[in-house]
């Protein structure tokens, strides 16, 4: 055996994983790393041939399927009860967590989580070929189907990505219901561009939002097949768009058919930066709502919902994700207000832009850093979540009712709409600090 075969169980260790209850038909093939510890393998799991299992963090729990149809490397990767890993093919995750009855086809995914499946309407939680990147979140139900690309991106309950999309830095709400016609969706081939022609990506987007979306109770958005979003967007529940088309800035409730840009050309120096205050208030949104999806999970999800350690130990890892994303957020934007000191130096020669553009430069430069410091912490921003919804998911714990997502969709109207004024409150409150300074500056 030589040096490497030895930092794994040998076969005669394996058998004592199998009279711990872990299944495994081929001992010959399987690799475990002996930093894993066997008391983290739960009985009645099953670990196909050329399964290979590192890290100590790693966690595999009963009814678990690992490598069905294909070689599973897990790295320090936490897998929920009755998950299927590698339904259609090789799978590797590292530093991910799935949730329990997860349904994983093939693909790679490093720092995400994915909080499980609580339906059997969508008969998987990933297609083939997917790549799920840092930051990535998938709530209950949210699913990817084939040769997907998500990096710092929410997937609300039930939401769901079609095939061929690259969909980085959005949080995507709305729906009400697992059923086709009731979940927002994103269709096959669409691309969400989120680096701009300037080189930056203060481009996240918002398709719905935290405060009404996480009752489960708003319109879907139905984007459709072959979009070229321009991020950043902000979407109202309710928007679709035609197949085939460029959004950019904002759309409403209804059928959306985009625009596209007339043939020609323009003089353009992509170092000047125009609209610079406008952006920066729409990623400052974008940091509102993450804010508010914060304090949901801190006071929500992890301190009330939460009924056992699995569950909340997934919720733990799911406001990671959200903390993720908020510092990326920021440090993007961060990365964009530098940027702006050249702009201005090369803007000041040229008499392309105009007084006010350059004024308003000026003056966020001055007032960012005491901007990002007050941002920079979204526990600072806590309120206390309404008694009226506290108690009724109580109520409904103390009536037996533990589904997250039916639990959300049959609270009261009381505890809805108190819910929903706590976290608009929140986010608000974001919003106030970036007008206040700006506005105390002048």
């Amino acid at each position: 055996m030589n040096e490497n075969e030895n930092s794994y169980y040998n076969s005669e260790q394996l058998r004592k994983f199998q009279e711990h209850g872990v299944i495994i038909p081929d001992l010959s093939s399987v690799r475990i790393g002996r930093e894993v510890a066997m008391k983290k393998f739960a009985a009645g799991s099953t670990l196909h041939p050329f399964v290979r299992i590192n890290g100590p963090n790693t966690e595999i729990h009963a009814g678990a399927n690992i490598g069905l149809f294909g070689p599973v490397t897990l790295d320090n990767s936490w897998i929920g009860e009755n998950s299927v890993v590698g339904s259609l093919g090789a799978v590797t995750l590292k530093d991910t967590v799935v949730g329990p009855e997860s349904i994983i086809g093939s693909g790679v995914a490093e720092q995400a989580v994915l909080l499980g499946k609580e339906t059997t309407v969508n008969d998987f939680s990933t297609g083939y070929g997917f790549r799920i990147r840092k930051g990535s979140l998938y709530e209950e139900d949210a699913s990817s189907a084939q040769h997907t690309d998500t990096k710092m991106t929410v997937l609300f309950p039930w939401t769901t990505l079609g095939s061929n999309i690259n969909f980085c830095d959005v949080l995507l709400a709305g729906g009400t219901g697992p059923e086709p016609g009731y979940f927002s969706e994103v269709g096959s081939g669409t691309i969400h561009f989120n680096f701009s022609i300037r080189g930056d990506k203060a481009t996240a987007s918002l398709f719905g939002d935290v405060s009404s979306g996480v009752f489960l109770d708003q319109q879907r958005l139905f984007i459709g097949g072959n979009n070229s979003l321009l991020g950043p967007i902000q979407a109202d529940f309710g928007a679709m768009t035609a197949a085939d088309v460029r959004i950019n800035g904002s759309f409403s409730a209804g059928l959306n058919f985009g625009h596209s840009l007339a043939k020609g050309k323009i003089d353009y120096d992509p170092r000047i930066f125009l609209g610079a205050m406008g952006i920066v208030r729409k990623q400052v949104n974008v940091l509102a709502e993450l804010t508010a999806l914060f304090h949901w999970y801190q006071q929500i999800r992890i301190a009330c919902v939460a009924q056992t350690p699995q569950q909340k130990f997934i919720y733990e890892s799911g406001l990671q994700m959200v903390e993720l994303n908020h510092q990326e957020r920021l440090s993007q934007l961060q990365r964009f207000v530098d940027a702006i000191d050249n702009s201005l130096r090369l803007a000041l020669k040229t008499e392309t832009v105009s007084k006010k553009e350059i004024a308003e430069q000026e003056h966020l430069l001055q007032c960012w850093p005491d901007i990002q410091n007050k941002l920079a912490a979204p526990a600072s921003f806590e309120l206390t979540a309404p008694n009226s919804l506290l108690n009724n998911i109580a109520e409904q714990q103390a009536q037996g009712k533990v589904v997250y997502t039916k639990l959300v969709q049959n609270l009261s109207q009381e505890g809805k709409q108190s819910g929903k004024k706590w976290l608009k409150s929140i986010a608000e409150n974001v919003r106030n600090v970036f007008a206040e300074e700006i506005k105390k500056g002048k």
